[in-house]
């Protein structure tokens, strides 16, 4: 591992280990946790949003999980329902998983838009493309869609993934959790079976 990934871990391990909205990424204590001094953790990262960015991006390249889907034994819409229903909010956290959400691409789109919050938000959607292209080439390599349907396919999961996602706060007593759940099982029902 690189001394660059050594930080990034660093940071990972502080903020994992901290109560939420209270990890302490400071320069210091990067530096302590990662075993470098103060310098050469500035010289990977000279700011501090440097830092912050660079571990936003690991945690999104690592969060994604492709389950069962090269388990032929089951049934191909169940495998890729598991595997998009990672991105779909759940009765538990319904409310914090569509704030971040949204709350991702306000900071990225909206009047006071960031530039690091939109590279971030770029990364997260090219991430998650690239999840979605992985899980749809593996059924198509089993035969089980046309290859030429993966890319509009995965546009097509992407884009009622978001678009449930946006209907669920603005209109939250019909976009329930459970009817947000039946829409993408419905969507993957009709691209594997026809």
């Amino acid at each position: 591992m690189s001394k660059r990934d050594d930080i990034i871990a660093a940071a990972i391990r502080l903020a994992e280990g901290a109560e939420p909205g209270k990890a302490n990424l400071s320069v210091r204590a990067v530096a302590r946790e990662a075993g470098v001094g103060p310098s050469t953790l500035r010289h990977y990262f000279p700011t501090q949003s440097d830092l912050h960015e660079a571990v936003t991006r690991r945690a999104f390249d690592t969060v994604v999980n492709d389950f069962s889907i090269t388990d032929t034994t089951i049934d191909p819409a169940d495998r890729l329902y598991e595997c998009c229903s990672q991105f779909l909010p759940t009765h538990e956290q319904r409310d914090i998983q569509l704030e971040v959400w949204f709350g991702m691409h306000l900071h990225a789109l909206g009047p006071e838009k960031r530039a690091v919050s939109h590279r971030l938000l770029q990364h997260a959607h090219d991430v998650t493309y690239d999840a979605l292209h992985r899980w749809l080439n593996q059924l198509a390599g089993e035969g089980r869609i046309n290859s030429a349907e993966v890319k509009p396919a995965a546009t097509l999961l992407f884009t009622t993934i978001d678009g449930l996602s946006l209907h669920a706060i603005i209109k939250p007593e019909t976009t329930t959790v459970d009817a947000i759940h039946e829409q993408i099982r419905w969507t993957i029902d009709r691209l594997i079976n026809g």
